[in-house]
């Protein structure tokens, strides 16, 4: 369809959307007429390519008409983050009310949405959801479209096994208003988005019906050209990112957006800008979860609106919140995946063509995997079709984690009209997903528990700790969320200010000790903990910076990065080049942290090994290698039977994880780690010995 003809099928929505442009996008001509013939659609497209509009214009079309009788919610705009949504909601404002669309907002920190009168279009969090359904599910008997955006943040994560869930409870929801005359028919359509989505159509197929995908993937041309500096910066010492920045007069650049990987560097690096000085004056700014919702608003429009500024960030700000156009994004530290590393790229120039960025790296490690990672998105490459090369890169297990069900069981009692929950309602929501064995194993457990009571044959209700659970819901330290499973901060401590009794951040317990800290790149002093929260004042000490740590534990090192290593040193793939030391050979595995782990423990069994500096680089072995012994899955999956508890802690299992029964918790673990993939690694590593060229860069990766 070209673009006249598209616009005459726009009749309401051309001119609100794409009107002050005058044309559409090339994500738009390819998305929209699929969307607008009811198709449902997976869009991978570039950043700022209209992907929002994409969606949402047809959507409206053929949802909302005009004529709309009595006011009933249509279509659900699901994003992963509190911050993207309102920002989200206030740039789609003037379009939506031109358009005479009503819309909310529903989050744990802003709820606008009136049941009694809903709105046409609602933005919300998976988690939100959850608490809608829970209690006003009889909200949801109109929707009618679903747009889930930045689906990559959700995919094979535990918010995205319950995204899964929620979504066929809303259908189960529009099954039921069908029946009941309520609704005209049962359907819903689908649209995810997504600038970096490894197995772009096994992904959709996770979340919508599989016979409903008629168009899993629109392929879209565009994108932007990207430019990389890398640049050493010594670990203890940020002199080298200083003088980077005084470059900017010269190179006409204003603003730059500085993503670290912990708070702790966030905040170091910071403190270090306010103490030495810089050309951005005192608009040095920090973001990061730490730090209380309406800071981080503050943060977020004082960094938009002025002229030249700085901002250290961690992954919060990696998502679309529009903060204005960042002339260059640094990244200090190499983080921790390919699609973090292309969606921290993607926040640069937004309205130009070419993505600048400055990778700083404080050791050989960290300059090696910045090199694989650009490796994935080649200087002048289009930075849009970066998925593309994602495919290859990150491969993640995508088992369902059983913990889910526990959660949802817990929410599905508050929706149920009889505050009860059966089993075979149970295996048809879980289809696909969960086994009715292990549903039926669940509800024993937390039956044991004393977490539900059997009411009558094949029936549960809640028991006393589920009902304390839910009196703890508003606890500040409340254990565990109703219609979460992310790993709450009960261990956190909030931060008061001393003079204005404000909350302006949370910080971990073990921080109780300390006498002085940095909030917001400004040293502070402890005063008191009133067992509630610190109490800081104005710090009255001197040379606080001289203190600082820039330098924090790495990321865990997944084994899709640590496997691309091998190529920057002109290594053939399944090479595992070893290096002879004084205390033995370094064995080169390139199998990551978790992987590595296992490995380490599973050639003790019969070599002479031990642990070196990065575990998931390499092994020192006694002897000079030969062949690495064969490790077959059953031998794998003893050893992970025995030692699953150690893997708890490395794989994300959930908020609800340690609620399952012990053979469910070994068999996430199992599932999550997988592994015939880690002996398929193991089995293609061939050792060899280095060649002399590479074997002080090998060590170098070490230190």
């Amino acid at each position: 369809m070209n673009a006249q003809a598209l616009k005459y099928n726009l009749p309401r929505t051309w001119d609100a959307f794409f009107g002050r442009h005058g044309n559409f996008t090339s994500t738009q001509l390819a998305a929209i007429p699929l969307l607008l013939e009811g198709h449902n659609v997976m869009l991978c497209a570039p950043t700022a390519s209209g992907k929002t509009e994409a969606a949402l214009a047809p959507l409206i079309e053929r949802h909302l008409p005009p004529a709309r009788t009595a006011p009933q919610l249509a279509i659900l705009y699901l994003l992963p983050t509190r911050a993207l949504i309102a920002d989200l909601a206030n740039r789609l404002d003037t379009p939506l009310e031109r358009l005479r669309v009503t819309a909310a907002v529903k989050t744990h920190d802003v709820d606008t949405f009136n049941p009694k009168r809903p709105p046409d279009l609602l933005f919300t969090t998976p988690e939100s959801l959850d608490a809608l359904l829970a209690a006003q599910a009889r909200a949801l008997l109109g929707v009618r479209a679903v747009i889930l955006d930045e689906l990559h943040v959700f995919d094979t994560t535990v918010r995205g096994d319950q995204l899964r869930v929620l979504l066929n409870r809303l259908r189960q929801v529009r099954t039921h208003a069908h029946q009941q005359g309520d609704a005209a028919n049962a359907l819903v359509q689908y649209v995810a988005l997504s600038a970096t989505l490894a197995h772009p159509a096994e992904a959709a197929a996770r979340y919508f019906p599989a016979s409903s995908i008629v168009h899993p993937i629109v392929p879209v041309a565009g994108g932007r050209t990207l430019a990389t500096e890398a640049i050493a910066l010594q670990a203890d010492s940020p002199a080298a990112l200083l003088e980077y920045l005084q470059t900017f007069r010269a190179r006409g650049w204003r603003k730059a957006l500085a993503f670290c990987n912990t708070r702790a560097e966030v905040e170091a690096y910071a403190t270090a800008l306010h103490t030495a000085g810089s050309p951005f004056g005192a608009a040095v700014y920090v973001h990061y979860s730490n730090l209380e919702r309406e800071r981080r608003h503050e943060i977020e429009q004082q960094f938009s609106q002025a002229e030249a500024a700085i901002c250290f960030a961690s992954s919060t700000l990696e998502l679309g919140i529009d903060i204005g156009n960042i002339d260059v994004v640094l990244l200090i530290g190499a983080p921790g995946s390919a699609a973090a590393y292309v969606q921290r790229l993607g926040r640069a120039n937004r309205r130009q063509s070419t993505v600048r960025a400055a990778c700083f790296y404080r050791t050989p490690l960290e300059q090696v995997l910045f090199q694989c990672l650009k490796s994935g998105v080649p200087t002048g490459q289009e930075t849009g079709q970066v998925h593309a090369e994602v495919d290859s890169v990150d491969t993640v297990a995508a088992a369902f984690r059983p913990s889910i069900a526990i959660q949802q069981i817990f929410s599905l009692l508050k929706q149920s009209p009889t505050a009860a929950v059966r089993l075979n309602p149970l295996s048809e929501l879980f289809a696909e997903m969960l086994p009715a064995d292990d549903l039926r194993t669940i509800l024993g457990h937390l039956q044991g528990l004393d977490y539900l009571t059997s009411a009558r044959a094949g029936e549960w209700r809640a028991g006393r700790r589920l009902n304390r659970l839910v009196d703890m819901q508003a606890a500040e330290h409340n254990p565990l969320s109703l219609y979460s499973n992310i790993q709450s901060g009960a261990g956190q401590v909030k931060i008061r200010d001393q003079q204005s009794q404000r909350v302006v951040a949370s910080v971990d317990r073990q921080w109780l000790n300390r006498e002085v800290l940095t909030l917001e790149g400004r040293p502070l002093n402890v005063e008191w903990f009133d067992g509630e929260a610190l109490w800081v004042s104005a710090y009255h000490g001197s040379d606080a910076g001289a203190q600082l740590r820039y330098l924090s534990a790495r990321q865990l090192l997944s084994y899709d990065l640590a496997r691309q290593i091998p190529a920057q040193f002109g290594l053939a793939k399944g090479t595992a080049p070893f290096v002879q030391t004084d205390d033995g050979w370094l064995l080169f595995h390139w199998c990551g942290d978790v992987y590595g782990q296992a490995l380490l423990d599973l050639l003790r069994y019969t070599l002479p090994v031990e642990v070196t500096a990065q575990p998931g680089l390499c092994v020192l072995v006694k002897d000079e290698p030969r062949a690495i012994p064969a490790l077959p899955v059953e031998k794998v999956t003893r050893y992970l039977h025995d030692n699953y508890r150690q893997y708890e802690a490395m794989l994300t299992l959930g908020a609800y994880h340690h609620l399952l029964p012990v053979n469910l918790r070994r068999r996430a673990v199992l599932a999550q780690f997988d592994a015939p993939r880690f002996v398929e690694a193991v089995a293609t590593l061939r050792p060899v010995r280095a060649p002399e060229a590479i074997v002080v860069d090998l060590g170098s990766l070490l230190i």
